[in-house]
This record gives C-alpha cells, sequence and structure tokens, in this order.
C-alpha cells in the first residue's frame, strides 16, 4: 500500500451523496452488496492491521458498479491516525470490508476520488455499519483522505485538507456530534464538513468539490 494512502486514508469516516433523482433514493434504502467472502492473512508483524487478501473480493454498489479487488492485494484496512484509534480501532470494526474496497481503488486510481470515497459509505451500510459511524467516517475520508485527478495537487482548489492529528482529530469530534444531533442527509453532510474544516483547520481548500 502506498505511503499516502496509509496517511490518508486514515479518518475513516462516513456519508455518501444523496441527489435528488429516482436513482439516489434508491441508494438512500439500498446500499450494494459484497461479492464473495472477506479472506485475508494478518500480518502479526505489523500489530495485525496488515493483511492480504487470499481470495477475490468485490462491491456491488447501489447502481450497478462493480469494485473488485483481487487476490493478493496487501492493505492495512480501516487504518486511522494515532489520535483516533480509541475511536475506531483498526480491523475491530464491520467496516473492514469496506475498508479494503476503499483501500484498493485509493491506491490504483481507476475511478474518481469522489466516487471511490462515497462507495466508501454504501460498502459500510452494506456491512451494517451503523449510520452515525459511516457518516462521521465518510465525510472525514472526505476531507482528509487521497484525491487525484485535477486540480488535487497540494495548493490547488481541490486538494486535500493538510492537518495536524489533532485538527482533525476536533473536525472528527465536530462531525460526530453534528451527526448525532441532526443527522443529515448525505448532500448537507459534505457541506457543513467543509465548513467545519475549514472553521477548524483554517486549512480548507477554498473551492473542494
Amino acid at each position: 500500500m502506498k505511503p499516502a494512502t496509509a496517511r490518508l486514508r486514515i479518518l475513516l469516516i462516513a456519508a455518501a451523496a444523496v441527489a435528488a433523482s429516482a436513482p439516489a433514493t434508491h441508494a438512500e434504502t439500498y446500499f450494494g452488496k459484497f461479492i464473495g467472502k472477506f479472506v485475508a492473512e494478518f500480518d502479526e508483524e505489523g500489530g495485525g492491521r496488515k493483511v492480504t487478501l487470499m481470495e477475490p473480493y468485490g462491491f456491488i454498489d447501489p447502481y450497478g458498479k462493480e469494485w473488485n479487488v483481487p487476490t493478493g492485494y496487501k492493505t492495512d484496512g480501516a487504518s486511522v491516525p494515532a489520535a483516533l484509534w480509541a475511536l475506531y480501532p483498526p480491523f475491530t470494526g464491520n467496516y473492514r470490508s469496506a475498508a479494503v474496497i476503499h483501500d484498493y481503488y485509493c491506491d490504483n486510481k481507476d475511478r474518481t476520488w469522489q466516487d471511490t470515497h462515497k462507495v466508501f459509505y454504501f460498502a459500510m451500510r452494506a456491512a451494517h455499519v451503523d449510520e452515525t459511524t459511516a457518516k462521521v467516517m465518510y465525510s472525514a475520508v472526505y476531507l482528509f483522505g487521497p484525491r487525484w485527478g485535477p486540480g488535487t495537487q497540494p495548493g490547488q482548489h481541490s486538494a486535500a485538507i493538510q492537518a495536524t492529528p489533532e485538527q482533525q482529530e476536533k473536525v472528527v469530534k465536530d462531525l460526530q456530534a453534528l451527526v448525532d444531533k441532526d443527522n443529515p442527509d448525505l448532500d448537507v453532510l459534505l457541506n457543513e464538513a467543509k465548513r467545519i474544516g475549514l472553521q477548524d483547520t483554517s486549512a480548507l481548500p477554498k473551492r473542494p468539490e
């Protein structure tokens, strides 16, 4: 797994965009399904956080698009910053099935970063991660996670936030409070996440995608 992905895959947070179309409405109630079983070999030397996929694995999102991961893929799963391990310990939650899908596509960049982060939300919900946790993890990954494509280089308008672990933790706590209080839909969640990121880090890109 690439170092940049390992650093930024971090804040596993959740939510997925809800558009005003009929397919998006369907996505709110049907999150997709996994293909195969999660069979992995854990690396004890890595503290149990490094795994190698032993069988092909995949996910079909609510719109019918397949997200396949090949046998032999190595990942650290749902890794998060050390400051957040108490909230999201690596490989202890249902989100690990979603994390391997997300890690793989963050590494190979075959799909857009927006779609890759969104499928993380769908896959978490399909894996029975509760709505609050999924929204928090998705929104944090959206803010701090890997980005690629036009405008995503450091200093450009769609670059990911650069923030200290302390700033990231503050953002996550504020996102948790927001979801607990208002449980916003996914569009509102992302707008609020951008506002919170700007407020808590003063480093959010001016025009995030």
